[in-house]
């Protein structure tokens, strides 16, 4: 076979193969990657706000100071903390699981918008 031949031959097989594999690679090991990278990016922000380090340290009374008043008080801060940093951190898990959520229907929307476009040309 000639070099044109070949150049066809490969041209065809990868453009038509890619075509083929790219949904199986978007839905198996890009979705896996995606989650990957959603799951790190989720764990590295609640390392980031130090919410284990605010439980850990829950009954440890602020500045050093060991009256009552101060451990209520450093209680009472801490428990309002918790609570704070927990909500940022459901709200910023809820934004990966968007991502996520569009990684995964986005080709479907896309196919879905290009042939109801090409159907007003068929029209």
């Amino acid at each position: 076979m000639n070099a044109f031949g070949l150049g066809l031959k490969y041209f065809f097989i990868d453009l038509v193969g890619g075509i083929v594999r790219w949904p199986v690679w978007w839905y198996t090991k890009g979705l896996f990657l995606t989650f990957q990278w959603a799951t790190s990016a989720i764990q590295s922000y609640a390392k980031m706000i130090g919410l284990v380090v605010w439980m850990k340290n829950i009954f440890v009374p602020m500045y050093g100071t060991r009256d009552w008043q101060s451990r209520i008080i450093s209680f009472f801060v801490r428990v309002f903390q918790i609570i704070a940093r927990s909500i940022i951190l459901i709200v910023w898990s809820l934004i990966m699981l968007l991502f996520v959520v569009a990684y995964v229907s986005l080709p479907v929307l896309s196919l879905f918008g290009a042939l109801f476009h090409m159907s007003a040309f068929v029209i």
